[in-house]
């Protein structure tokens, strides 16, 4: 933590060339440091710690930088990581930044993560970022939820969805949920 710091205060780029010297043998240890760089940068320096987790391979250290990006990015300018996030090239990257984005700013703005998750046609690779959403919002609109999780194409996926949102709604209102039932 100490030398993430003291590499920061020189700037991004000579700490971005730091972490870049590190051994890639030890995943644990690289994961730990990048991790906390990643976050340090991403509070100086948003587009800079973006550029450089769309040159990282992607590994458990790259998702680690990528989650603390997106948890910063998230309170300061969620729909400009929107965009970043979608601009991933490799696709694999860019479902998994879709999902962490879609958990984070659904706390924070349900209504938007909503407008810019329809954005997208459904698919089972956007199953898992759906998924994630229907999660995060089932405690606070179970109904939409339930909506949401009828969008997934996967049937376990969509199962799993549907189950935690009826149980939310459940807990609000049994007597909706039991007619949803009903009638699906």
């Amino acid at each position: 933590a100490f030398l993430a710091q003291e590499y920061c205060k020189k700037g991004t780029e000579d700490a971005i060339r730091w972490a870049d010297s590190l051994p890639v043998d030890d995943l644990r240890m690289r994961e730990t440091i990048l991790g906390q760089l990643g976050s340090r940068l991403a509070r100086l320096d948003l587009e800079g710690t973006a550029k450089w987790v769309s040159s990282l391979n992607q590994d458990s250290a790259s998702e680690r930088v990528m989650d603390n990006l997106l948890a910063h990015w998230v309170t300061q300018n969620p729909r400009n990581a929107s965009v970043w996030v979608g601009e991933i090239k490799e696709e694999n990257q860019r479902y998994y930044a879709m999902k962490q984005l879609a958990s984070r700013w659904s706390l924070v703005d349900p209504v938007a993560t909503a407008r810019w998750l329809n954005k997208f046609p459904p698919s089972p690779k956007l199953d898992p970022v759906v998924s994630e959403f229907v999660s995060r919002i089932s405690a606070r609109d179970p109904e939409g939820a339930v909506g949401w999780a009828q969008s997934i194409i996967d049937p376990s996926t969509k199962q799993k969805a549907l189950d935690k949102a009826l149980d939310a709604w459940d807990q609000t209102s049994p007597q909706a949920a039991e007619k949803w039932r009903s009638i699906h």
